[in-house]
Formats: C-alpha cells, structure tokens, sequence
C-alpha cells in the first residue's frame, strides 16, 4: 500500500452536495437559500416590474407562469438541504443554538408556503388567461368626432388602447378633446393612455361613464370636464392573479398615480382603499373639489 496522507472524500456538486447537508449551516442558509432564493425572487421582481412598465400585461403573466415552476424548485432544493445540514450541525454540537433558529426559520416558510397552496391555483389559472390574450372586455373603438376636433375612446381599456389612441390623434392633428366612455380595463395600458394625452396636450371628457382604468387616462386632460349625468368611478386595482386584492393595506404606488395627477390626498386615499369588487362614485360637487374635474 502507498504511504501519504488519505485520500480526501469527493464532495458532490453543489446541488446533490446541498441535499445531502454536506455544506455548513451558514453556507447552506445564507447563500443557498437567503441569496439563491430571495435574492432570485428580489430579481425576478424587478424584471417583471421592466416588462410590465413596457409590454402589454400578458407578457407580464408569461413570465410569471414560467418563474414558477423554477422558484418552487429552487425553494424545495434551498429548504430541504439547509434543513439537513441544521440538524446536522445540532447533532454534532455545533452552535446549536443557530442550528435552532435555522429550522424555526425554515419551519415558518414552510407553513407559510403551504398556507398559500389554495390560493396557487386560481393564480395560475388567472394568470393562465390573460396569457393566451384575454382581456378585461369586449373590443374597444377608437374614431374621430366633430371634423376630426374630437377623438371618442369608447370600451374597456384593452390591450394596445393607446396604440389606437396615438393613430387615431395623428390622423387627426386638429384634435383638442378625447371623450372617454369606458368601464375601465387594464391599469397600465390607463396609465400608456395618459401619457399619450398629455404628450398631445389634450383635454377630457366625458359623456356616459369613465370607470376604474380609464379615470386614469381621464386624468391626463389639461382641462377636464364631464355632462351632468356622467358617472366617474374609482376603486383600488387589481393585479392579475391576486385573489386576495381587496385585503392589506392599499398600494401606494398607486395612491402616487392620483397623486400625481393634482387629486387632493384625502380623496386619493378614498380611492386606494376602496375594494376593487365595488366602485365608489363621487358627487359632482366632489370631484370638483378634489379636482378630478376643472369645472
């Protein structure tokens, strides 16, 4: 037999190596779980907030139905190895008491994870439908009023809303006023349409009813109007998947849209906190108050 020192133990690969416990308890948590898996998250955040602020939402729920998949994988293979090597390093005597809060850690995700197990499914199945395309309702129409002085956005606030907006304001450059009859739609493509409103400089009116989204676009208009019988509802947003939107506290990304807009913060604030499954319409008197109307 050759005289030397032994022959050292071949570690596995990191993902086999992680299972099996063979890393430390610091690694294994703050690297393989804490960095690896929250930090994924953190990221993968931000990227669906980059493609949410420039593509329609059903790219939006494209990328959340293929994250999935991963993100449950990777919080299996992070929670099932660092809980190995935490009571590896009990067992041996090594700090045990963060092999403890480890596990306790470990142990709340898990029942966390399992307490949203009934909410998974209507999240894939509403995130599943918008996209294969679905939309918030029937198609919109887009047309030019009174020779062209006036464009009329009459629909639910669908995807390419302000495409149509735009192509419809060129071929019509004498245009002043954008007369909004919409139930409401999507909050972004409302929050595109604004934009297009206001790089045009336009006003806004209404003549039947501007409701959730579009109050959005609505608010974009330099001088804001609405008939006598006209209906402008507000209510908090909804985002794809969410089934529980109406609890918690309100979003205050959006409260800063209304904000923005120039709306006094107390009526914001109503707005935001308004559950999505009502809509609160404000008197006249109100809405000029608040200045969601100029006169």
């Amino acid at each position: 037999m050759a005289r030397g020192r032994p022959l050292n133990k071949t570690r596995s690969g990191l993902i086999e190596g992680h299972l099996m416990g063979e890393y430390s308890l610091a690694r294994s948590y703050w690297l393989h779980t804490v960095f690896f898996g929250w930090g994924l998250s953190a990221g993968f955040a931000y990227v669906v907030r980059l493609i949410g602020e420039s593509h329609p939402v059903r790219y939006v729920s494209m990328a959340i139905i293929a994250y999935l998949p991963v993100s449950l994988a990777l919080w299996a293979w992070s929670t099932f190895g660092t809980t190995i090597a935490a009571f590896k390093s009990f067992f041996n005597g090594d700090a045990r008491l963060w092999s403890v809060l480890a596990l306790l850690s470990l142990s709340l995700g898990v029942i966390g994870m399992f307490h949203g197990i009934p909410t998974l499914k209507p999240f894939m199945e509403d995130h599943w439908a918008v996209a294969h395309g679905q939309q918030p309702g029937a198609p919109f129409s887009v047309k030019a009023l009174n020779k062209g002085r006036m464009i009329e956005f009459a629909g639910p606030v669908n995807e390419g809303a302000a495409a149509a907006l735009v192509q419809a304001i060129q071929a019509s450059p004498q245009a002043t006023t954008v007369r909004l009859q919409s139930p409401g739609g999507w909050m972004q493509e409302g929050e595109r349409m604004a934009q297009v409103i206001q790089r045009f400089r336009l006003n806004t009116t209404v003549a039947t009813e501007c409701m959730s989204a579009c109050t959005i676009a609505f608010l974009a208009g330099l001088d804001r109007t609405a008939d006598e019988a006209a209906i402008v509802g507000f209510h908090r947003a909804r985002a794809v998947g969410n089934v529980q939107s109406d609890q918690g506290r309100p979003d205050e990304e959006e409260l800063e849209i209304y904000l923005r807009a120039g709306l006094d913060r107390r009526f914001a604030q109503r707005v935001v906190s308004t559950p999505n499954q009502t809509i609160w319409t404000p008197t006249r008197r109100e809405l000029l108050q608040a200045h969601v109307l100029t006169r």
